[in-house]
C-alpha cells in the first residue's frame, strides 16, 4: 500500500496546552512513573503465565507427563489455535462493553482468580493415563487459555487507550518489556529448580510451583488495575443492535477485519512480521530445553540458558527504545534482525561444546531478539491511529484481538512444526538421541528463526508510520475531533 504524502497531512499547528505550547496537535503530558510501573506490572503478571506456557508446557508434556511428541503437539496445538480465535470474540466484547470501571480493567480485575486457579489445574497431574491423560491437558490447557484471553486481550488494547503519544508509547512498550524480562527470569531460572527441589518432598511439585506463580501473577494483575488510568475520549466502539447475536456480531467483526486488513498496509506489515517471528522464534526458545539435556548433555545449565535470553532483553530494552525514538521503530526492527540473525547463524555453525561459546551466541540471539519484542508492541498502536485517520474507527480492543489471533495461530503452527520434527527423529523422552536426531534439532532451532528473522524484514521494509507521519495523523484526528 502507498504511503500517503506529506501534501495529502495536514500542516503542524501550535496550540497551547495549560500555559506549554507545543506543535504537532494535541500532545498529552508524559505519563508519571506510577502509571507507567503500574501498567508494566500487568506484563509482569501476564507473563508469568505465558512464559510457564511457552518455555515448559511443551516440555512437561513430553518428559514429565509422558505423552509422546506428535501427540503433545496436537494437544499444543489445539489449544492455542482455539485461543487464536477467543481473542476477536473477546476484541468484539472489549470493544462493546461500557461500566463505570472503564473498558478494559474490570476483565482484568474479575479474571485475575480465576485465571490463577486455571493455571494451577494446567499442571496438577491427574490419576489418568493414555488418552485420559491427553484429554485433561488438552482441556486444562483450554480453559486457562480462555481465562488468559479475557485477562489479557484487555490489557493489551489498554495501552491505545493510556496515551495517544507515539514517543510515550515506545517508552511504554520498553517498560513493560523490563517487566516481562523480569517474568521470564523468575519462570525460566526459578521454576525449574523449585521443582527439582520440591522433587520427591511433595507428590506434585509442578502443581505447587505453579499456584505460587498464579498467586504473584494475581497481585500483579490487580496492582495495574488500581495504577492505570483509561482515556476513552474520542474512542469509536462498536455498539450492537440489541437483537444481535454475539456469534453474529464475531462474524462481522471478521468480515469487516478481513476488509480494513486490506487496506490498512501498516496493520498487515505487523501482523504478517509477527505470524513468522512467533512461528520462527518460539523454536528456538522450545527446542533449547532439548538441546542442553539431549545435545550437550547439560540439563543443568539449561536455566541459565534461559534466563540468558531474557536478561538480555531486559537490559538492552531500554536501548531498543532509545533507538526507535532517535530514529523510528521500523529501524529499531532491522536492526535488531541483523543482529539476531547473526546469533542464529553463529549458534547453528558453531561446533565448540565450551559453555561459554554456547551461552555467548545465546545472548547474542537474545540482543537482536530484544528488538522485536519491543517494537512489534510499539507499532501495534500507532496502526489504531492509522485505522482511525483512515477509517473513522479505532477498534483498539479488535484490533489487539486479531493480533493476538494471529500470534497464537502462529504458535499452533510451531507446536505441529515442532512435534513432528522431535517424531521424525525418533525422539523417546528420557533416552539418549543418535547424531542425526541432534543435528535435526539443532538446524530446527537455528534455521526456522533465521528464515522467520529474514522474512519480519521483507515485510517491514516499506512500513510508512514514522515519527513524522505519526505526529502529523494524530493533529489530522485531533482537528476533525474539535470540529463539530
Amino acid at each position: 500500500m502507498a504511503t500517503p504524502s506529506s501534501s495529502a497531512l495536514p500542516q503542524q499547528r501550535t496550540l497551547k496546552t495549560g500555559s506549554t505550547l507545543v506543535a504537532g496537535g494535541p500532545v498529552q503530558a508524559p505519563l508519571g512513573w506510577r502509571h507507567r510501573l503500574g501498567y508494566g506490572a500487568g506484563d509482569l503478571g501476564c507473563n508469568l503465565y505465558w512464559q510457564a506456557i511457552s518455555l515448559f508446557l511443551y516440555f512437561y508434556y513430553t518428559d514429565v507427563l509422558g505423552i509422546a511428541p506428535a501427540i503433545a503437539g496436537l494437544s499444543f496445538a489445539i489449544a492455542s489455535a482455539y485461543d487464536a480465535f477467543a481473542d476477536p470474540i473477546m476484541g468484539s466484547i472489549v470493544d462493546r462493553t461500557l461500566s463505570r470501571r472503564g473498558r478494559y480493567r474490570p476483565y482484568m480485575l474479575f479474571g485475575a482468580v480465576p485465571l490463577a486457579l486455571s493455571f494451577g489445574a494446567m499442571f496438577y497431574v491427574p490419576p489418568a493415563s493414555g488418552t485420559a491423560l491427553v484429554i485433561y491437558a488438552t482441556l486444562s490447557h483450554i480453559l486457562m487459555r480462555t481465562l488468559y484471553t479475557a485477562v489479557n486481550l484487555p490489557y493489551l488494547a489498554m495501552s491505545a487507550s493510556i496515551t495517544s503519544d507515539s514517543a510515550e508509547r515506545a517508552t511504554l512498550a520498553g517498560v513493560r518489556m523490563v517487566f516481562a524480562a523480569g517474568a521470564g527470569i523468575s519462570v525460566a531460572m526459578l521454576l525449574p529448580k523449585a521443582v527439582s527441589a520440591l522433587t520427591g518432598k511433595v507428590a506434585q511439585p509442578y502443581f505447587v510451583v505453579a499456584v505460587l506463580i498464579g498467586l504473584l501473577a494475581t497481585v500483579s494483575i490487580l496492582l495495574c488495575v488500581r495504577n492505570t488510568n483509561e482515556n476513552t475520549a474520542g474512542t469509536t466502539g462498536s455498539p450492537a443492535p440489541a437483537r444481535s447475536s454475539l456469534l453474529g456480531q464475531t462474524v462481522s467483526d471478521f468480515v469487516r477485519f478481513w476488509g480494513m486488513l486490506r487496506q490498512n498496509g501498516p496493520l498487515a506489515r505487523v501482523l504478517g512480521a509477527i505470524v513468522v517471528a512467533a512461528v520462527a522464534l518460539t523454536m528456538f526458545s522450545k527446542c533449547l530445553l532439548y538441546w542442553f539435556k539431549y545435545g550437550l548433555q547439560r540439563p543443568d545449565m539449561t536455566s541459565v540458558a534461559l534466563v540468558l535470553g531474557v536478561v538480555m532483553l531486559a537490559l538492552f530494552a531500554p536501548f531498543w527504545v532509545w533507538v526507535a525514538r532517535r530514529f523510528s521503530k521500523r529501524a529499531a526492527w532491522m536492526a535488531g534482525s541483523a543482529i539476531a540473525a547473526t546469533g542464529y547463524l553463529g549458534f547453528w555453525l558453531n561446533t565448540n561444546p565450551d559453555m561459554q561459546v554456547v551461552l555467548g551466541w545465546t545472548a547474542l540471539i537474545g540482543v537482536g531478539t530484544a528488538s522485536f519484542a519491543i517494537n512489534y508492541w510499539a507499532m501495534l498502536p500507532d496502526t489504531v491511529e492509522f485505522n482511525e485517520w483512515k477509517f473513522g474507527e479505532r477498534n483498539e480492543a479488535k484490533i489487539a484481538g486479531f493480533a493476538a489471533f494471529s500470534h497464537k495461530v502462529a504458535l499452533a503452527v510451531n507446536a505441529m512444526l515442532l512435534g513432528q520434527i522431535l517424531q521424525w527423529t525418533g525422539f523417546v523422552a528420557n533416552k539418549p538421541l543418535d547424531a542425526s536426531a541432534l543435528a535435526s534439532i539443532k538446524a530446527a532451532m537455528c534455521l526456522i528463526p533465521l528464515t522467520g528473522v529474514l522474512c519480519s524484514v521483507l515485510l517491514l521494509w516499506k512500513y510508512p508510520i514514522t515519527p513524522a507521519f505519526h505526529r502529523r495523523m494524530v493533529d489530522e484526528i485531533a482537528r476533525r475531533r474539535q470540529d463539530p
